[in-house]
């Protein structure tokens, strides 16, 4: 293997993704790999232009297929480790949805939170068994020690109710309305019918959520409340709850930043209710508006549920007052088990796992002759749009994106931006909490040839 393989990390969702990301990262470096962390929507010409040995890409979906055959036809392997590793309704949906890309072909690595994915991923042969393994996900890491330390503290005082909304498909961020929505529901795979229905009841239960959450404000009067919505939701429709004395509305930071500081979650099929049983932080489920469309079982079961609204002040009363009972069997036993099945361990160690595979990845590939390239062409439209990256650059591109673009897709990029004081605060956090007292830093990675490259990325680096 070379003394410094390149490893390209790309970078989805920085309020959900880059704080395990640069975990894995400094994984990756602490084992000698060279590490460059690329904000998704640069990937086109970044990756090009520092050429890794492999990059880690963020999901395989119909808009990044192009990309992943033009990698591969540069030599360059891929890995996945899918930012939605628990999507869908369970695991042999998501499996199911993965394998329908039609791209087994395209992937030297793919990389499943948990045992019951990789299970559903082997039943439906959706990769080949030899590039499949079942890591856990790196932004978990921080529910264990020794990195629940490297946390941070969140920028309101501590003992709040945290409600996490989960609507991002009838209150979006970056798109303009929920029929953009829908589009983009059915190009990842799921029926133009089940997408309006699940926009139609998402927005009833948005309404009712809303409603229920500017209640508890009141009820509870002396207690403060953080409403943090889902990543991809627009803020400002929130501005109700935000004019309670008691009541903030907060979008920065991570779910694990802001579930370890709460006393209680309230939420209803948000994913987040399982990171709240990593952080012994009870979760309330709102399930007298749920529905068979809208609901994530595992968010449901994990919870405690309530059915109606005077059931759900009677439980954040208990909860603030610590009367709580102990949670049914049926529950305690459903926490217990879904560890293993969505996150393979809460054990600390999903970035090493992660980072052994990526390591035996391209060692593996340097013992094998490279596979033909030909049938992995991008389409046309693919073509054209790497031939244009080649010859605009990165600035003349983003010149003309800015005037003929749209300002939905403006939106999007901007909200995906990381910088490097931030990567670095990170960083510093991480390497306070590691045994290994080694430091490292991001910086503008040196010596790229060319104009692809857009100087968003970010490369780490010792400090001896």
């Amino acid at each position: 293997m070379a003394d410094q393989p390149h490893v390209c990390l790309i970078v989805d969702n920085p309020l959900r993704d880059l704080e395990g990301l640069v975990l894995l990262a400094r994984q990756l470096a602490t084992r000698g790999a060279r590490v460059t962390l690329v904000p998704m929507y640069e990937q086109g010409f970044d990756v090009p232009a520092l050429r890794p040995e492999l990059v880690l890409v963020n999901y395989i979906r119909p808009n990044n297929v192009d990309l992943i055959k033009s990698y591969r036809r540069a030599g360059v392997l891929v890995g996945i480790l899918d930012t939605e590793g628990i999507g869908g309704k369970n695991a042999d949906q998501f499996a199911g949805m993965v394998k329908g890309m039609g791209c087994a072909d395209l992937i030297d690595l793919y990389c499943v939170w948990g045992q019951a994915q990789y299970a559903a991923f082997l039943r439906q042969g959706t990769v080949s068994a030899d590039v499949l393994r079942a890591t856990g996900c790196p932004r978990y890491d921080f529910c264990a020690p020794p990195w629940r330390a490297a946390l941070p503290e969140p920028s309101v005082a501590s003992n709040y109710v945290l409600i996490n909304t989960n609507f991002p498909t009838v209150n979006p961020r970056f798109s303009d309305s929920s029929s953009d929505e829908e589009g983009a529901m059915v190009q990842a795979g799921f029926a133009r019918e089940f997408a309006r229905q699940f926009i139609a009841e998402g927005r009833e239960a948005y309404r009712h959520t809303l409603g229920m959450a500017i209640k508890l404000a009141e009820h509870f009067s002396d207690v403060p409340f953080v409403l943090r919505p889902h990543p991809f939701e627009n803020l400002d429709s929130y501005e109700a709850f935000a004019q309670l004395p008691n009541a903030s509305v907060i979008q920065s930071g991570t779910s694990l930043e802001w579930i370890s500081g709460a006393r209680l979650l309230v939420h209803q099929n948000c994913s987040t209710a399982l990171e709240a049983t990593m952080l012994n932080v009870e979760p309330l489920s709102l399930e007298w508006f749920n529905t068979p469309a809208l609901r994530l079982d595992a968010a449901s079961r994990v919870s405690r549920p309530a059915q109606g609204e005077a059931e759900l002040i009677e439980l954040v009363r208990q909860g603030l007052n610590g009367e709580l009972p102990q949670p049914p069997s049926e529950i305690a036993d459903f926490r217990r088990e879904i560890i293993g099945d969505l996150y393979f361990a809460m054990d600390g160690a999903s970035s090493v796992r992660v980072s052994e595979a990526v390591f035996s990845t391209i060692a593996a590939a340097e013992q094998r002759p490279r596979q033909p390239v030909g049938s992995r062409a991008p389409s046309l439209r693919g073509i054209v749009a790497a031939a244009a990256r080649r010859t605009l650059g990165h600035r003349a591109s983003k010149a003309l994106r800015r005037l003929y673009g749209s300002t939905e897709g403006e939106r999007r990029r901007a909200g995906k931006i990381f910088d490097e004081r931030l990567v670095n605060t990170i960083l510093q956090r991480i390497d306070t909490a590691a045994v290994d007292r080694r430091r490292f830093i991001a910086r503008t990675p040196a010596n790229v040839p060319g104009g692809m490259f857009s100087g968003a990325s970010l490369q780490l680096a010792e400090v001896k």
